[in-house]
């Protein structure tokens, strides 16, 4: 006994990993979570204090983090629910809310026959019954970047806007924003302004409640893609103009000046590609048991590919970010599309609750094919699962553009290859086989905004013991960068034998 005060003093790390100390059991976990919930609920006292709810919730979260394949995480998920919902009663935060709905509707994915699914869904029902009516919208700002034949409008919002599209002709571009106010910062003249495609834009408060947004264009080759994001929120416009054949450039707002963006829909050549490494800098993506982090392995894995498409191809590449640096998703796409690029491979590792889930999948932008395309979608966007459904209205007006139809259709036709190149590889060159999860649709915001064929990669599951020690070693990122060099290369062929 004395031995063991001792190392508990000297050695605390150590004492921490040996089982006979530390009962880490999901059942163990369980229970706790369950009487902290209990002694929370008698104390008045305690449940207006944030951090009492959140040590309760550290609890289950805990359980389903260690224990991710336990019978007991269903039941740990509803707790979940129970918990934010409790929390939200006093925050009256609407984050605490959507973390509540989003706990129910994992339980109800899980096993939608089981009682606590059941127990779920009428939880959700009252949720949506009690629910306060929106609050007003506040408009904080308004930003552009523009170039020749491509301009981004982004409005920062304080919370989501009702949006309502009004009638407009091939020059005019009206939006409605209704329960919106214009902030402090449009106190007097309302930004109006000449730069690029833009002829003029204003912002003006028509009702008490309500702002609209008109957009004078010298001129539209397609529908404008118009998205809300939150995390933080905001409205982003991406208006697209005649590609210019004189070279000439359009004076940028604090950018670089850049050539035309427009990508043609016609089969070009393929001359310039755009490598994506999600993530970087403050943004580690997901992180395997060892600690290793997504960030770190798909950077590597683009540079290798950004080498093998220079040397073997002699194409022109642009990294999206090619050392350790935090790239916001509106950046990303807006790189791409200014840039005049042919070609967007977005590259990602994948993670799941499930530890025995291994493989990859590849990504087109769609609608999401599943539940599980939904999730990936929102965790890579940085959004709720709530907020998902305005990507998929939006991917669902551009599925109507024939332009971009076209541009759908040969995304998807990268994705097959990349979908065939990862098997001939991966599973010649190593001992077990590779999952294939196959070719799927996600509304993802980088294929969403950005103007050219693209695909998403999530190459592994680093979730996955196996597949985390693979992704460790050079050899396998390797590997991983000329499956996707194939791919590239056989749609390269394709796109060339057809022009």
């Amino acid at each position: 006994m004395l031995f063991l005060s001792l190392l508990l003093a000297v050695w605390p790390v150590v004492a921490t990993d040996l089982p006979s100390l530390a009962n880490t059991t999901p059942e163990k976990l369980l229970a706790d979570g369950k009487a902290c919930h209990e002694k929370l609920l008698a104390s008045p006292k305690k449940k207006k204090y944030r951090q009492s709810w959140e040590s309760c919730i550290s609890k289950f979260k805990s359980l389903i983090s260690r224990h991710p394949d336990s019978s007991l995480v269903e039941e740990s998920r509803f707790n979940l629910g129970e918990l934010y919902a409790g929390l939200y009663h006093y925050s009256k935060n609407p984050r605490d809310l959507e973390r509540s709905l989003e706990y129910y509707h994992q339980v109800i994915a899980e096993n939608p026959n089981g009682s606590s699914a059941r127990a779920a869904q009428y939880r959700i029902s009252h949720i949506d019954e009690a629910r306060p009516l929106p609050s007003i919208t506040t408009v904080q700002a308004i930003r552009h970047w523009v170039y020749s034949d491509y301009t981004r409008l982004v409005l920062d919002l304080d919370r989501e806007a009702d949006l309502q599209r009004e009638d407009s002709d091939g020059n005019v571009v009206k939006i409605r924003l209704d329960r919106t106010r214009l902030g402090p910062e449009f106190d007097g003249d309302h930004p109006e302004f000449v730069d690029g495609l833009l002829q003029r834009i204003s912002v003006k408060q028509i009702t008490p409640d309500a702002v609209r947004l008109r957009i004078d264009v010298k001129g539209l080759k397609d529908q404008p893609k118009i998205v809300f994001l939150d995390n933080p929120d905001r409205l982003v416009i991406d208006l697209f103009g005649p590609t210019t054949t004189n070279g000439e450039e359009a004076t940028l707002p604090k950018t670089t000046r850049e050539s035309s963006a427009y990508a043609q829909a016609l089969p070009i050549g393929i001359q310039t590609i755009v490598i994506d490494p999600g993530h970087g800098g403050k943004d580690p993506g997901a992180i395997g048991r060892t600690g290793l982090t997504e960030k770190d392995i798909v950077l590597d894995i683009g540079l290798r590919l950004r080498n093998l498409i220079r040397d073997r191809l002699n194409k022109k590449v642009i990294m999206t970010r090619d050392d350790d640096t935090f790239i916001s998703l509106d950046d990303r796409t807006l790189i791409a599309n200014s840039k005049n690029a042919d070609l967007y491979v977005s590259i990602h590792v994948n993670s799941h609750p499930h530890r025995a889930t291994r493989g990859v999948e590849v990504y087109y932008l769609g609608q999401a094919s599943d539940h599980n395309a939904r999730a990936l979608a929102a965790r890579e966007n940085n959004v709720s699962i709530q907020s998902m459904e305005n990507l998929d209205r939006s991917v669902k007006q551009i599925l109507f553009d024939l332009g971009r139809e076209y541009k759908i259709n040969q995304s998807q036709t990268l994705a097959h290859f990349a979908r065939q190149s990862f098997q001939s590889v991966l599973d010649q060159r190593y001992d077990y086989n590779i999952v294939d999860h196959g070719v799927k649709r996600a509304p993802f915001y980088v294929l969403l905004n950005s103007n050219m064929p693209s695909i998403l990669a999530e190459v592994s599951f680093i979730s996955n013991p196996t597949e985390e020690r693979l992704l460790a070693k050079k050899e396998y990122r390797q590997a991983i960068a000329e499956s996707l060099f194939q791919a590239i290369r056989a749609y390269c062929a394709t796109m060339e034998s057809s022009s």
